[in-house]
Formats: structure tokens, C-alpha cells, sequence
């Protein structure tokens, strides 16, 4: 791989990976692939834009020299396919368990983004034993302060709109910007595969019908952590947070500071000048915070 430029992200015309490989798992058949050798990393993108997750980390290579990267469309993203019409968040947690099974993993290290960290944030709660540590981009934990829950609805019901009207990429869109804002679709242009939001397009159904009904749905909150989780993870977790995403939606704060509060063990990360989008606004950031963080806790 290409050294990357020091102040602009290229590596050439396209920098798209390949998921050539297919798992059966419960109800769906899975594409994914493996980059490298070394510990396993097991990457778990967020909604919409199924790409967003690692593909930007290519700007940071000694994430890919030294370690072995899983990673994997979900159920209903980008050829990987769901045999019914909804999947839980608990049933999310259990394709990537069955997927490490698969490929013969006992334990990998978990980065999980959105709602990828919603359900990682699961497979750390029902199977702990398989997670050696855990890297969460902001996982979408269910908001339970007012601002956050509000402005969460909100940009839920004006992207709806355009969805009911059969303007699907317009919705995707329109979420990521309520949600990640304004500089975030550009971010995307440029780091991603260049037919990006022709696959959202494709997957938007998925989107709105199956992932934000799943997280409706979840029945984890954060006031009642103690009760409903009573065995919390301990393995070593990096809560990461961009420095600018509170600004463009409030909510953000409030999950990482349970994160901090709940999990004693937890490690925090500030990526400059990124909102939730980070992956995609400052992949040289997170790629190092990433491999900073797997560095110190070896599986040894």
C-alpha cells in the first residue's frame, strides 16, 4: 500500500475493498473478508453507508501491516443477504459470534461504529469471553436526556418523509446530515469507494425497515445498566468521541460519559475536528487511535 500524503487523503483513483468471501449465519448469509495477518480485528460498520467503517482506515496502513482485519457487510447491506424481515439487535450480536466461529476465532479485538458500537456494546454483554478489547466509535446507545432523544426524533421523521416519498438517497442523506452535519456528505465523497452512494441506495431499505426498528426496539438503557447488566464487560474498551459531534447533535456526550461512568476500565479518545462521521472526517486520527490503543493491550 502506498505511503499516505501527509496533508491530503490519496492512494490512488479508487481505494475500495473487496468482500469476496460468504459465511452462512442464522437467517442470513454474510459477505466478509480478511485483510492481513496477525491478532484478528473484527470491524462492525454502522447503518447506510456500509463501507464507512474500515475502507477510510486505508489512509493509516500500520492498521493493515500488523494486524488481521475481519470485516463484514451486515445482514441486508451490500450482498449480504436476510432471510426475514426484521433482525434484533441481540440477533446482530449473535451473526458476529457465529461468524468468528466460522473462521475459527476464539477471541478478536471488536471496533465497532454507530449502530455497528450498538451491536458490539450486545456481543460484549452476551458472549465477553470472545472480545479481547473493544474500540466503540460512538456506539448509537439509546439517548435517554430530553435535547438528545428530541433531536434524534426529529431528523428520524424529516428523513422518514422523504423515504414514505419513495426519495430514498435523499433520506439516507438528510439523516447523515441531521446526524453527522453538514461537511459530513462531502467527507464521504472523498474517502469512500467512488459508487458510494449508489450503495446506499440500494441498502436504504434495509436502513429505515430493519436497523432503526432493531434499536427502537432494544431494550438497554443506560439508567438501568446496573440492573439489566449486572456481569459488565471488563475487557480493555476505548470510548472515542469526535471533538464536534455534540455540536451538530446533541447526545453524544451524554453516551460517552456512561461509557466513562459505567465502565471503570474504559479509556477515552477525542478525534479533532470530526463529528460522528469521524472514520470518514479524520481517518488518520482514528486509524492511529485504533492502533495505539490494540498496541497496549496485546492479546500476548
Amino acid at each position: 500500500m502506498a505511503a499516505p500524503l501527509n496533508n491530503a487523503f490519496s492512494i490512488g483513483r479508487e481505494w475500495n475493498i473487496d468482500l469476496d468471501q460468504r459465511a452462512t449465519v442464522s437467517n442470513a448469509t454474510l459477505r466478509y473478508t480478511v485483510l492481513g495477518e496477525g491478532e484478528p480485528v473484527l470491524f462492525i460498520h454502522g447503518t447506510s453507508i456500509s463501507d464507512s467503517l474500515i475502507t477510510p482506515l486505508r489512509f493509516y496502513p500500520p492498521l493493515f501491516d500488523d494486524y488481521k482485519l475481519i470485516t463484514y457487510y451486515r445482514a441486508g447491506y451490500n450482498g449480504s443477504t436476510l432471510d426475514k424481515n426484521a433482525l434484533s439487535i441481540e440477533e446482530g450480536a449473535e451473526h458476529v459470534r457465529e461468524l468468528l466461529d466460522h473462521l475459527g476465532i476464539a477471541k478478536a479485538h471488536i471496533v465497532a461504529f454507530s449502530f455497528g458500537g450498538v451491536i458490539a456494546f450486545q456481543f460484549l454483554l452476551s458472549h465477553p469471553e470472545r472480545a479481547h478489547s473493544a474500540v466503540l466509535l460512538e456506539p448509537y446507545l439509546p439517548r435517554e436526556e430530553q435535547a438528545g432523544v428530541q433531536a434524534n426524533i426529529d431528523a428520524f421523521n424529516r428523513a422518514f418523509e422523504l423515504y414514505q416519498r419513495g426519495e430514498k438517497l435523499a433520506a439516507a442523506q438528510l439523516y447523515m446530515a441531521l446526524v453527522c452535519g453538514p461537511t459530513f456528505l462531502g467527507c464521504v465523497d472523498m474517502t469512500n469507494p467512488l459508487d458510494v452512494w449508489q450503495r446506499v441506495e440500494e441498502c436504504v431499505d434495509t436502513t429505515f425497515n430493519i436497523d432503526f426498528v432493531a434499536i427502537s426496539n432494544w431494550g438497554f438503557r443506560m439508567s438501568q445498566a446496573d440492573q439489566m447488566a449486572p456481569g459488565k464487560p471488563a475487557m480493555p474498551i476505548l470510548a472515542v468521541m469526535g471533538t464536534d459531534s455534540e455540536a451538530a447533535m446533541p447526545g453524544f456526550r451524554e453516551t460517552q460519559r456512561f461509557l466513562m461512568s459505567w465502565l471503570p476500565q474504559a479509556e477515552r479518545c477525542a478525534i479533532l475536528n470530526a463529528t460522528h462521521g469521524m472514520q470518514s472526517m479524520n481517518p488518520l486520527a482514528v486509524g492511529e487511535a485504533i492502533y495505539t490503543f490494540l498496541k497496549r493491550h496485546p492479546m500476548a
